[in-house]
């Protein structure tokens, strides 16, 4: 019976003609089907909640008035699975639930055509869809099946609404419908009443961490690469308490790693576990399976023809259990297999099942149900049979269908590989999980997703064969999904598709040479962006298995991952320790030897240990011999040897050669530009290198000019917590206040100790160098400001001590500290900071020699604590000793020299010198306003005759 949309003058313009003009152009795409028969294949699709008539349909597209919703969906579905053109089905079902809403949302008038005017059927207001919150993420859809649980529902509303800051947690067996529980939680109490709710998978604490970095964004925090800050900005953030938040962390075991991501105050957390030990954290609420009624209740609603009897024998052999009922119902459902049948076969498998003995947990019943759907699969799609092998290996956390495709030319076994290959194939095996309840699928994400108990299950279900082809299956095609070269940025959204399913499938044991390539990446991936505790646990992972093999290459790079990742963590004597014992080895071995690629790889981390303990000259030897063997063995461009070269000029900055550093970064900035390009990262950290060397120089100018230059795309690239772009931080801070911008260099280092605190913790050397550079630019502030610095002093004596203790006390950089803690104490009056300049510039001596700048510097600190004594003469004979080396070593023209001769000349007229002292100072005078400009605090201060302090900020080792 052909319908036609009413006129103009029929139908008026506004959300009810929108309705009926988009369901005539859904029907029109169906090839307009008799309304009996779209009202028959309603029927037939038990998973609609109701029938819709043939008269009721024809009323619909004519837009007499406005059905239910539940009758609209029917309609729908039935349309969008007979359109030519594919539909999303689901994505349909939401288009036009938001113009049914707009219909019965908007006033009625007083009037209206015959036609049309009276309703076919009153609203149905528990069919309204719930307002999200205005932040939200994560919240599954609402289970339309969902049955009971009242009292749960109610002791949970009762307990979040105390206003308690302790978790509330959903605990019970795998399977008793927690994770359902808190959705409907969610739904049915929680969304009108916070602003924010997130919803965190929490099985694997790598995705839960990246849960709540995606939280961070729409909190509107800033974007960074890297994970863990980015992690602890959030929580920082969420225990202030700005918004009514409600945090869910899914599938959550304890562990110190889960613990550390739940906000203490601010809001209220909620947890989902099949681990009864969060009972200790917070307060635990259990999850029984069903009681009997309501197994019975969710079966007749979700299966086919179920009375009540064979639903009360179905819930006794499934143990009440709410997932293998659903997953009963689910292929019962498909199949229209009679109960007494299903049960008949249901029963053979099961006493298959228990004569091997019972599953420890989760019951025996899930097992036979899957090894029911498994056969099922087997005979109806023997793809899909195959694709489910994989999911007894993967991850607990959704799969993109674009990561299984990725595995078309891996060699993986027939028929997989040419449904890997075919979209179509690909959609009907996909559609045959579906349909057999063993998987969902999120059509907006195309993402697959079995539940973690089908997929213990299927361990137990599939035979030996079948659980070894899906683990070589499943290596081959994540290792061919692998976008390798984990310092591209890039590639790091494949990267972390990947990482959930890296353990779980257990590549660390595959025998695949491209499957250990994988988990070396991502070692690296995970050091990347900031995640070192993950980057540790996979590569000490890979290191316990490979290193049994011998010097297998595979091993030897997760060997590199891990001293990375232990030197990241501030692990430096175990980083140390294994990267000298790794050098050993690889030198002496005959398969490798001292110019194998790896061998020199594994130098620059020994000189970086040497550089890290304070023995500069023994890493310079280390680089230096790595750098000739590379240039002899590789070739110009080779970013290994690139490598050597960056870290020899390192060494160089160190021992205070900054104009044969700069001459070499120089180098190696120009080379990276035309390997590399202008705009990759290594090119980009070249030119901040290069900046350091400025400023060392004492070109403040031109080293700020380079970091504006270069920092923000740098940041753009990487994110703002990159390790590379904290460094170009902490120097633009150090740059701003050696040109005198003194506000803007405290508010950009404290920003900086901050990201350092959140993203390395307190004993990182990079975190205690930030620290002497905070409190550098609080002295300077307050001084001047004519305040004395009292902040200076904590943050000052703080750093020093800490790098007393984690890097004992005579590292140049614990003795660089010392220096600067003493200029603030003498700023305040303390007389201690002369026995410290003494101590610390006769230790300096020993360690750098007395010409490094480390030592002029203390020398003529220590000149200025002999002047304040009153022993002008000490002060002026060590002055010029020091201003003829430092003139040497640093030359006339830096400013620590041009410092040296304003305080020389100041001692001299102290003794009465008073001509040549004026003719010291105002030629000194005349070079500091070139050098600096003529308003520049230190020039302004030279020419008031003040004395000038020489302090440290030691550069990145």
């Amino acid at each position: 019976m052909p319908v036609t949309i009413p006129g103009q003058d029929r139908l008026p313009s506004g959300p009810l003609r929108d309705l009926v003009t988009a369901l005539h152009e859904l029907y029109g795409d169906a090839g307009k089907p008799g309304v009996r028969v779209i009202s028959s294949d309603i029927r037939k699709r038990p998973s609609l909640r109701d029938t819709v008539s043939h008269e009721t349909i024809s009323a619909m597209l004519r837009g007499d008035g406005l059905p239910r919703w539940d009758k609209v969906e029917g309609v729908v579905r039935v349309l969008a699975a007979r359109s030519v053109t594919p539909r999303d089905e689901d994505g349909e079902v939401r288009r036009f639930h938001a113009l049914w809403l707009r219909v019965s949302d908007a006033p009625q008038p007083a009037t209206r055509a015959a036609d049309f005017v009276t309703p076919l059927e009153t609203v149905d207001e528990p069919a309204r869809a719930v307002q999200l919150p205005r932040i939200s993420g994560g919240i599954p859809e609402r289970n339309r099946s969902f049955t009971g649980r009242d009292l749960i529902l109610d002791e949970m509303r009762r307990r979040l609404n105390s206003g308690a800051t302790f978790p509330i947690v959903l605990h019970g067996l795998g399977g008793t419908g927690k994770t359902q529980v808190a959705v409907e939680y969610l739904y049915r109490h929680a969304m009108a009443d916070r602003e924010a709710i997130w919803w965190v998978p929490a099985e694997d604490p790598m995705v839960a961490r990246a849960s709540l970095a995606a939280l961070g964004e729409r909190l509107g925090l800033p974007a960074t690469g890297e994970l863990q800050q980015t992690v602890r900005a959030v929580i920082s953030e969420l225990e202030r308490g700005r918004v009514p938040w409600l945090l869910v962390l899914d599938n959550a075991e304890l562990s110190d790693d889960l613990l550390s991501l739940l906000p203490a105050v601010g809001g209220q957390v909620l947890l989902t576990s099949r681990d009864p030990g969060w009972a200790s954290v917070g307060t635990a609420i259990e999850v029984p399976p069903f009681d009997r009624a309501e197994s019975i209740q969710f079966l007749r609603r979700r299966g086919r023809d179920i009375s009540g009897a064979d639903a009360e024998v179905l819930a006794e052999r499934l143990g009440d259990l709410p997932l293998a009922l659903e997953q009963v119902a689910a292929a019962q459902s498909a199949t229209g297999m009679p109960v007494t049948e299903y049960l008949q076969l249901f029963d053979e498998h099961l006493q298959e099942l228990l004569a091997a003995g019972q599953p420890r947990h989760y019951p025996a019943t899930v097992v036979a149900l899957v090894r029911i759907a498994v056969d099922r699969l087997r005979a109806v799609s023997p793809t899909a049979a195959q694709m489910i092998e994989l999911f007894a290996h993967l991850g607990a956390e959704p799969v993109s269908v674009t990561l299984l495709r990725s595995g078309q030319d891996a060699p993986v076994t027939a028929p997989l590989k040419r449904t890997l290959g075919n979209p179509i194939e690909m959609g009907r095996a996909i559609q045959a999980l579906r349909r057999y309840g063993i998987a969902k699928v999120d059509q907006e994400t195309q993402r697959l997703e079995v539940h973690r108990l089908v997929q213990l299950a299927l361990r137990e279900a599939l035979d030996e064969t079948a659980r070894e082809r899906g683990r070589a299956n499943l290596a081959y095609l994540l290792a061919a999904a692998n976008p390798g070269s984990p310092d591209d940025v890039r590639t790091w959204s494949l990267h972390a598709e990947i990482a959930p399913h890296v353990l779980p499938a257990g590549l660390i044991d595959s025998p695949y040479p491209p499957a250990r390539r994988l988990v070396v990446d991502q070692a690296r991936y995970l050091s990347r962006t900031g995640d070192y505790a993950g980057s540790r646990r996979l590569a000490e992972l890979a290191v316990a298995r490979w290193g049994e093999e011998g010097a297998d290459e595979f091993g030897m790079l997760a060997t590199f991952q891990l001293v990375d990742a232990l030197r990241a963590i501030g692990d430096y004597e175990r980083s140390g320790e294994l990267a000298i014992a790794t050098w050993g080895r690889l030198r002496e071995h005959d398969a490798y030897g001292e110019d194998h690629p790896l061998t020199l790889h594994m130098a620059s981390s020994v000189s970086l240990h040497h550089r890290i303990r304070g023995d500069y000259r023994r890493a310079l030897e280390v680089d230096g011999d790595t750098l000739a063997r590379c240039q002899a063995t590789l070739e110009p461009g080779d970013p290994q040897l690139l490598r050597s070269m960056n870290n020899l000029a390192v060494n160089m900055r160190l021992l205070g050669d900054f104009w044969g550093a700069f001459q070499l970064d120089e180098e190696v900035l120009a080379k990276r530009r035309d390997v590399f390009g202008e705009s990759d990262n290594r090119t980009r950290q070249s030119a901040l290198n290069l900046a350091r060397d400025r400023l060392d120089l004492g070109e403040y100018d031109e080293a700020l000019r380079i970091l504006e230059e270069s920092l923000p795309p740098l940041r753009a690239q990487v994110g703002p917590r990159h390790q590379y772009v904290l460094i170009g931080a902490r120097t633009t801070a150090i740059a701003l206040r050696k040109t005198g911008r003194f506000a803007e260099a405290l508010r950009l280092a404290r920003e900086n100790v901050e990201a350092y605190h959140q993203h390395f913790g307190p004993d990182h050397e990079h975190t205690l160098a930030a620290t002497i550079t905070l409190a550098n630019a609080c002295h300077a502030a307050a001084v001047a400001e004519g305040k004395p610095p009292v902040e200076a002093r904590e943050h000052a004596t703080l750093a020093a001590a800490r790098y007393r203790r984690v890097f004992g006390g005579r590292n140049p950089v614990t003795l660089a500290a010392e220096v600067d803690h003493a200029i603030i104490l003498r700023a305040l009056g303390d007389r201690k900071a002369r026995e410290m300049d003494r101590l610390t510039l006769a230790e300096l001596r020993q360690t750098v020699g007395e010409d490094h700048p480390y030592t002029l510097c203390a020398a003529a600190n220590f000149a200025n604590d002999l002047a304040l004594d009153g022993e002008f003469g000490s002060a002026r004979d060590l002055l010029e000793r020091t201003l003829a080396a430092s003139e040497r070593v640093r030359g006339k023209d830096h400013p620590d020299s041009l410092a040296c001769a304003v305080n020389l000349a100041v001692d001299l007229r102290m003794m009465g010198e008073s001509t040549v002292a004026q003719q010291l100072l105002d030629r000194t005078i005349g070079n500091l306003r070139r050098v600096l400009g003529p308003g520049h605090p230190a020039t302004l201060a030279a020419a008031r005759g003040t004395r000038a302090e020489c302090d440290i900020e030691p550069p990145p080792t």
